[in-house]
C-alpha cells in the first residue's frame, strides 16, 4: 500500500478536476472522505476554530443520501491545530438563520483568531411575503431598504436586504476577533453550463465583505468551473437530487474547493490554511 496525494492546485481550481478524475471520485464513493496525514510542529495551546454557517448545501447530515461541503472540509486541516464546527442548518437563509437565534449561538462561541465561513443564497431569493418562501426571502442588493413580513405565529417582520444580513455577521465576528469570509453559494446542478449561478449574490456578497473589512471567496465560480472540466456524465453523479443537494462525492469535491480557496487568499488573511493535498491509500 502506497499514499497517494489528492487534493487540488493551490492555484488552479481547474487542477483539481484534472487530478480527481472520474476513478479517483469512484473510489471516493465507496471510501468516503480520505484522512489527513499529521502536520510537522508543535500545536498551539488553543485550536483555531473554522466555524461554518450556512444552509443544506453545507450541512445536509446524510438525510437521503445528501451530504454539505462543511461536513468534508475537516479533513483539510490539521486536527492538532484547526477545528471545524459546522453550524449550517438545512433549509436557512441570511435572514431566518439571525431570526432562530442560530447566528447568536454562534456569535457566544466566537474567540479572537477563530474564522467564520459564511454561505447563504440559496433560500433568500424567495419572494418576501409569498407563503412559499416560508419567511426566508430578503430583498435583493446590499441597501437599507425594509419590507414587512407578517409571521405565522403573529407579528410583523421588518425584513432587510441580503447585504443588510450580511453586515450583521460581518460585523459581529469581526466585533469578536474573529475573520470573516463569506462564500458565495455552490451552484445548482443545472446551471454550471453556460453563465454563472449566483451571480447577484456573488456581486453583493464580494461588495460587502470589501466594505466591511471581510473576505470573499467565490465558491460558485471555482465549482462551476470544475463541473465544467469534468464534464455532465461525472457532474449528475455527484447530486443526491434533482438539482440542489451533493451527495458525499460531491460535497467531498466542494470542500476541496473551499480549501483551494482559502489556501489562496493573500497572506495577509489571518484565516487558518488547509493543507495543499490530503492523502489517500491506494494500491502500488
Amino acid at each position: 500500500m502506497s499514499a497517494r496525494p489528492l487534493g487540488p492546485s493551490r492555484r488552479n481550481v481547474l487542477a483539481l478536476a484534472a487530478l480527481l478524475g472520474p476513478a479517483s471520485w469512484r473510489e471516493l464513493r465507496a471510501g468516503g472522505p480520505p484522512d489527513l496525514a499529521a502536520a510537522p510542529g508543535a500545536a498551539p495551546d488553543r485550536r483555531t476554530t473554522v466555524f461554518v454557517v450556512g444552509d443544506s448545501t453545507v450541512h445536509s447530515a446524510g438525510r437521503n443520501g445528501q451530504w454539505g461541503w462543511g461536513e468534508r472540509l475537516a479533513p483539510w486541516f490539521d486536527p492538532g491545530r484547526v477545528t471545524v464546527a459546522n453550524h449550517a442548518m438545512a433549509g436557512r437563509s441570511s435572514r431566518s438563520f439571525l431570526r432562530e437565534g442560530r447566528w447568536a449561538a454562534v456569535r457566544s462561541l466566537l474567540q479572537p483568531g477563530d474564522a467564520v465561513l459564511i454561505q447563504f443564497g440559496h433560500n433568500d431569493v424567495g419572494r418576501v411575503g409569498d407563503p412559499a418562501a416560508k419567511q426566508r426571502g430578503v430583498l435583493p442588493g446590499i441597501g437599507e431598504d425594509t419590507a414587512e413580513e407578517a409571521l405565522p405565529g403573529g407579528g410583523v417582520e421588518q425584513v432587510r436586504s441580503f447585504g443588510a444580513y450580511l453586515t450583521a455577521y460581518l460585523r459581529d465576528a469581526r466585533a469578536a476577533g474573529a475573520v470573516p469570509v463569506v462564500v458565495s453559494p455552490v451552484p445548482h446542478r443545472d446551471r454550471w453550463r453556460d453563465g454563472m449561478d449566483f451571480a447577484d449574490i456573488g456581486a453583493w456578497g464580494r461588495e460587502v465583505a470589501r466594505r466591511e473589512g471581510g473576505l470573499f471567496i467565490d465558491l460558485t465560480q471555482a465549482v462551476t468551473q470544475a463541473y465544467r472540466a469534468l464534464g455532465e456524465a461525472e457532474v449528475d453523479r455527484l447530486f443526491a437530487d434533482t438539482n440542489t443537494h451533493t451527495n458525499d462525492a460531491g460535497a467531498t469535491l466542494n470542500a476541496a474547493c473551499v480549501a483551494a480557496l482559502l489556501r489562496d487568499l493573500p497572506p495577509a488573511a489571518a484565516v487558518p490554511r488547509p493543507r495543499a493535498e490530503i492523502l489517500t491509500a491506494s494500491s502500488p
